[in-house]
């Protein structure tokens, strides 16, 4: 994966082109944005596969009612929420607040409530203590929940005001803090995952998807957050006990906290998102010309392959100095008239 840099950079000046990439007219982001969705709801244990997600978010099709609620909630909250983050990045005022996380909660479960499986009150912080499914850590006790998010936030913008920050040990440490926390009386982790890409697009990247539609890739997820909670569990407790919560607490909590299995879990996902995102960008016009390396990654062919398509004449190319070229518009043809025969050599 590129590093983080050279990433923000690259999609710093695809906004400075005034190409919008965070919008659903881009067909990449939109599968990205589908699969998080995806992913994102079976981790709370709601499955749907590509076909239902798609009847549902394009055709007004319902699957079942809870499956609806949850894809279509999903959908209105991250898409405001990350245009919004989008548009706060361009214009140098990103922050957050403590309405933004009201604001997801009631965008989140609005559907849920109407069919009345969510019973709690929207956008309103819990009221009662809660047990967390596949999880062996301890909420925060509901009656220290307004004590201690607006600490939460404002060391979030903290952060999110520090030039040196490390990115991925932020939204790393934040993920945590917050399911810690738990303030909601549901759909805390999907409300945690949205504003972990909230800060993400926030600070010039893009939304990110936790693999969680397979069992292995719950499991992985769910020991990293446990991994990274060990300190942050401590001081809620401390907390319940009397302790008075303040930013540099955090800071000297986050510093002794092992949030490495959940910040390489995230670096993965980030370099994925932004593959999708240079995809989307670099074969937009088809007639641009890319590198045989961009068309292989792009296009899921082994560079070898590539060449040995040229060779036979099969496939368009330039080449210039020791590097081919090929057009968009070429590859994409040669994909429809490939014969069904022809073996596709993954890379």
């Amino acid at each position: 994966m590129k590093d983080l840099l050279k990433i923000k950079q690259q999609l710093d000046q695809y906004r400075s082109q005034n190409q919008p990439f965070i919008t659903v007219n881009n067909s990449e982001w939109y599968t990205l944005f589908r699969d998080e969705i995806r992913n994102s709801i079976a981790i709370e244990g709601i499955f749907t596969n590509r076909n239902e997600l798609l009847a549902v978010l394009e055709h007004g099709r319902r699957t079942s009612d809870q499956k609806s609620a949850a894809i279509l909630g999903y959908f209105e909250a991250a898409n405001t929420l990350y245009e919004y983050a989008n548009n706060l990045y361009k214009t140098g005022e990103f922050s957050v607040r403590l309405s933004d996380l009201k604001q997801i909660h009631t965008l989140l479960m609005r559907y849920e409530y109407q069919l009345e499986t969510f019973t709690g009150i929207l956008g309103d912080f819990r009221r009662e203590d809660v047990a967390v499914t596949h999880s062996l850590f301890t909420p925060l006790n509901h009656t220290y929940i307004p004590e201690v998010l607006p600490v939460f936030v404002q060391w979030l913008n903290e952060q999110v005001r520090n030039p040196q920050i490390d990115m991925l040990k932020f939204v790393s440490a934040c993920h945590v803090l917050f399911e810690t926390i738990h303030p909601f009386r549901d759909g805390n982790g999907r409300v945690g995952r949205i504003l972990l890409s909230y800060l993400l697009i926030g600070n010039g990247l893009v939304n990110i998807t936790i693999k969680g539609t397979t069992k292995e890739d719950r499991d992985k997820y769910y020991h990293a957050l446990e991994v990274g909670d060990d300190r942050i569990e401590k001081l809620m407790r401390a907390v319940e006990s009397g302790k008075k919560l303040n930013t540099d607490l955090i800071d000297a909590t986050i510093a002794q906290s092992d949030l490495e299995p959940l910040k390489m879990l995230l670096s993965k996902c980030v370099g994925h998102s932004f593959e999708m995102i240079e995809k989307g960008m670099k074969t937009a016009d088809s007639d641009a010309m890319i590198s045989l390396r961009d068309a292989g990654k792009f296009f899921n062919y082994s560079q070898d392959y590539l060449r040995q398509l040229i060779n036979r004449k099969k496939l368009l190319a330039i080449k210039h100095g020791k590097l081919w070229f090929v057009k968009v518009r070429d590859i994409e043809a040669y994909m429809k008239r490939k014969p069904s025969r022809e073996t596709l050599i993954p890379k």
